[in-house]
């Protein structure tokens, strides 16, 4: 046991940290942009990780780096960082470190298994881990907001709608038709996504991790392990092994 491992996840919708003790999620934190500093200040006082890994796809304040090495044993991910898995991408240097803590979180569960790993929030991502333990690649659309959006700022009169999970399927108003669109729309597209990789790859695990995992899951057919906490964990085994590495 090494102690407590802080695993900040700062994405385009929420700044947020796991608490994370051998390898289980203990508390989950959530910071605002405007008081990042002082409330990572006041966490780290309050818990005292022995090591903390950031994962940030947004612009945040250079002494958030200091702050965290100062007090832990740090990393920041990036594509040149010790990892569990292998990276099999074109260009590694442009693939969001989201993406990449998500597949080492699928490997420390299904480990020498193929794995598909969905990320439901701002974007739509699919990531597919084969049984080696390379990352392949995968596609990303536009998240269920972000349609939502897109419909309204790139049209002259459709409303924005906020995300709903009371509507009807055959949309009787302009509302109920977006709200029907949207997000039929992106449950048959990740449906025929899972089907489309079931043609090229046999016997892979579905997990569905972000934001939206709650109406995804609920609507989807095909089986999919529901995995809430899974960028914490995939951050958790890469601080484990930088940390071991250093020790």
């Amino acid at each position: 046991m090494i102690g407590p491992i802080f695993c900040l996840d700062l994405g385009n919708s929420r700044l947020k940290c796991g608490v994370m003790l051998n390898g289980e999620l203990q508390q989950e934190l959530f910071f605002s942009a405007t008081g990042l500093l002082d409330e990572v200040r006041g966490a780290l006082e309050q818990f005292r990780p022995v090591a903390a890994i950031l994962s940030s796809v947004v612009d945040h304040p250079r002494e958030l780096e200091t702050l965290l090495a100062a007090h832990t044993a740090f990393t920041r991910l990036h594509h040149t960082t010790p990892l569990p898995i292998g990276l099999a991408y074109e260009k590694p240097e442009t693939l969001g470190v989201d993406r990449i803590a998500l597949a080492a979180g699928a490997w420390r569960q299904f480990p020498g298994r193929h794995s598909l790993i969905i990320g439901a929030g701002s974007a739509i991502t699919y990531n597919f881990l084969h049984k080696s333990g390379q990352f392949m690649g995968g596609g990303i659309s536009p998240g269920i907001d972000m349609r939502f959006k897109a419909l309204h700022a790139f049209t002259d009169k459709l409303p924005l709608v906020e995300p709903s999970t009371q509507y009807a399927f055959v949309g009787y108003n302009t509302r109920q038709s977006i709200l029907s669109g949207v997000q039929e729309g992106a449950v048959a597209e990740v449906e025929g996504m899972i089907t489309a990789y079931a043609r090229r790859y046999r016997n892979f695990n579905v997990l569905l991790t972000g934001g939206n995992l709650v109406f995804f899951a609920s609507r989807l057919k095909n089986k999919i392990f529901a995995s809430p906490y899974l960028m914490y964990k995939g951050l958790n085994s890469i601080a484990e092994l930088n940390v071991l590495d250093k020790s």
